[in-house]
């Protein structure tokens, strides 16, 4: 018998596969989970994302499982063979190409197929919990886009029922029968009585040839009436005198109209003469309405369109009365033009200067897609809605919005689609889930292609992390260098100050006790030139100007910063270190103040507060008169009798000693002057420099 064929041999068979089955399955589920990994969140803060269950470092509150975006799944899987629609950056929403290849970050692009949720910003939310965030949602329709525009408006005299009274003789106004402005006239009312020697005579004129031709009147008769008649006398006037044979001495003006006086020249005694305005009448029957529009609405007005006037006193009495004009000149001050109206005013109501409302009705667009003004999520230039899809998934969609209507509605030229449903109500929950999906997206994939992702926790209190140190192997100096030191930076500091006051003769002044400290430092401590002064042993140059002056200062100034810094000069000294990462040479640079307060030499007075302070190193610990820092931790205890240490002292004590147990703790290769070889010990117990021994 064949050995497959035993019963024992096939059991072993079935165990075998079995077990192999197991293993692939085993490991798929593995994968799985690790591609499943469970982060967690703040619901106060979504830029704190953790690994781990635990607090918010920033206000305490128990962080959250978010749960995976399961929008889209099964999908795929069940349709059988997909199509490719087309390949997406997974870092810049919107980025799609035809074909394979890297997005404009470098990064590979993905497919998206048929059926498949083309944004990776799609969210699901499970029912309850929407149920919870109180998400309301409303269809986007289509309508027309009515707009009411209002405007304040002015009541003006209608210019074209105005009216001068003048005469065409010269005269004197014996008497003023309406002597006051503001009076109100009608037609035939008499004005005033004048008396005029040009009238008189030709009064005269025109008797004496009717009683020479008779009253059926010659060619000199009707010459002398023309002339008369010339002087816009009126025909009762010519009548009366016809009638009774005797000049008038006066003639009786009478109003040609009705109207009020708004404007009266003429005094009882004046002389008037010929052309000279004795009143102004202005008809109110009439009135202009000036409607002041704004720039953004002027499309919606035109010539001949209908409007609703109310006064601001009895706002229930409503004008109505057309567009006569749209004035061509926008006012440089209000940014509006002006909209003539024209009112029939026939009982007087609208007055002359009063302010009215104005209301114009208008029709933008007669059908448009229309979404809900409660939808919108506006940032800037951007607008966002949500869409609502099936199964609790959400869509948030950027659209561009046209007029806005009286019903609380936007006209959308871009972006929806009527039928559509769109969130109203608890969407900037969704757009801070919304959010954060898009952050964990992105910080999966830059860590799933092999780099680093960006740091998610921020500090505990919530402030701004201090200024960071140079990023440069800390120097730590003997207690005689740091003696040199001390000088140099304070003289540092001075320069800085001048140039800082834009004072370049201030500077030069500065410059001798720069030099003297810098040639000090370097030949009290030889290993000076080794360290980052190095490139200033020859001293400062001179400077021309105070460009030259802030060109050379900003290196040195550097270095000498990182030396006080490193040096604890901020404890001992009470310097202060400030770094510019706008400098004009270096792009990045360092100075020393006196005083509290940025004060930037590269500067000046153009960006004076340009600068932020660099925290100090922590100081090191100072031992009393009972206790020593030698480094180990163990205290000193001084010997019986002796005399008490000075704070100064100790600090160099303990500095030198800290220097040289943490020089004999690192290997020879990581410690020490990297020019000449010697160990951090020997430099602190102030040995020579070896390459001055050979």
């Amino acid at each position: 018998m064949n050995s497959f064929t035993r019963p024992s041999s096939r059991f072993g068979l079935l165990r075998l596969l079995f077990t192999a089955f197991a293993i692939a399955a085993a490991a798929l589920l593995a994968s799985e989970v690790r591609a499943a990994e469970q982060l967690y969140t703040c619901g106060m803060h979504p830029q704190i994302i953790k690994k781990a269950p635990g607090d918010c470092p920033i206000c305490g509150m128990k962080l959250t499982p978010v749960r995976a975006n399961a929008a889209g799944k099964g999908t795929a899987a069940s349709s059988g063979e997909r199509k490719l629609k087309y390949y997406k950056s997974t870092l810049i929403p919107g980025e799609v190409r035809p074909e394979p290849g890297k997005d404009s970050m470098g990064m590979d692009m993905v497919p998206v197929y048929e059926n498949e949720d083309s944004s990776a910003s799609v969210i699901q939310i499970h029912p309850a919990t929407v149920q919870r965030m109180n998400v309301k949602t409303d269809l986007v329709a289509r309508g027309p886009v009515n707009r009411l525009i209002r405007a304040v408006g002015t009541v003006e005299f209608n210019e074209r029922g105005l009216r001068d009274i003048t005469t065409k003789y010269e005269g004197w106004i014996e008497k003023l029968h309406v002597n006051a402005t503001w009076t109100s006239v009608k037609a035939g009312d008499p004005l005033f009585e004048i008396y005029s020697p040009d009238l008189y005579s030709a009064q005269l004129n025109y008797l004496v040839a009717l009683r020479a031709e008779g009253a059926e009147g010659g060619s000199f008769t009707r010459a002398s009436r023309e002339r008369l008649e010339l002087f816009d006398v009126s025909p009762e006037f010519v009548a009366e005198i016809t009638k009774s044979g005797k000049a008038r001495r006066t003639y009786l003006y009478r109003a040609p109209s009705d109207g009020v006086v708004i404007d009266k020249m003429g005094i009882e005694g004046q002389m008037m003469k010929p052309g000279e305005r004795v009143y102004r009448l202005a008809d109110l029957s009439s009135v202009w309405v000036h409607a002041q529009i704004y720039e953004k609405d002027l499309a919606a007005i035109t010539p001949g369109q209908d409007a609703e006037v109310r006064a601001s006193y009895g706002s229930d009495k409503v004008y109505h009365g057309t567009v006569a004009q749209l004035l061509p000149q926008v006012e440089s001050v209000t940014r509006a033009a002006t909209a003539r109206l024209v009112i029939d005013n026939k009982d007087g109501f609208l007055r002359p200067g009063m302010f009215t409302e104005v209301r114009f009705k208008t029709t933008l667009a007669e059908d448009a897609v229309l979404v809900p003004d409660s939808a919108v999520l506006r940032s800037g230039e951007r607008n966002t809605v949500f869409v609502a899809l099936d199964a609790g998934s959400f869509e948030p969609r950027e659209v561009k919005l046209g007029a806005r209507t009286d019903d609380h509605r936007y006209a959308v030229l871009s972006g929806l689609s009527a039928g559509e449903r769109v969130v109203i109500s608890g969407q900037f929950m969704l757009d801070s889930e919304s959010q954060l999906r898009e952050a964990i997206q992105k910080m999966m994939t830059i860590a799933s292609a092999g780099q680093p992702a960006p740091a998610t926790d921020t500090p505990a209190s919530g402030g701004p992390a201090p200024a960071a140190a140079p990023a440069a192997k800390p120097q730590v100096l003997p207690a005689n260098a740091i003696a040199l030191l001390t000088p140099l930076a304070l003289a540092s500091a001075d320069a800085g100050a001048a140039l800082a006051a834009d004072d370049f003769a201030g500077y030069t002044k500065q410059l001798p006790a720069l030099r003297a400290a810098l040639a000090a430092f370097f030949n009290g401590y030889e290993h000076a030139a080794h360290g980052p002064l190095a490139p200033f042993m020859g001293g400062l140059a001179d400077p021309t100007d105070l460009a030259a002056a802030r060109r050379d200062f900003e290196p040195f100034s550097s270095a000498v910063a990182d030396l006080a810094r490193e040096n604890h000069l901020q404890h001992t000294e009470k310097l202060y270190v400030y770094e510019c990462t706008m400098a004009p040479e270096t792009g990045k640079a360092r100075w020393l103040q006196r005083e509290h307060g940025a004060k930037n030499p590269f500067y000046g007075s153009d960006m004076l507060r340009c600068g932020d302070e660099l925290a100090a190193p922590p100081a090191p610990s100072t031992p009393t008169s009972g206790t020593g820092g030698g480094g180990g931790g163990a205290p000193m205890t001084l010997p019986p009798g002796h005399p008490p240490i000075d704070s100064s002292t100790l600090a160099s004590f303990a500095r030198i000693q800290t220097a040289a147990n943490a020089a004999a703790k690192r290997k020879p290769a990581d410690s020490g002057c990297g020019s000449c070889g010697m160990s951090m010990a020997a430099m602190a117990a102030g040995e020579p420099c070896e390459q001055t021994k050979k």
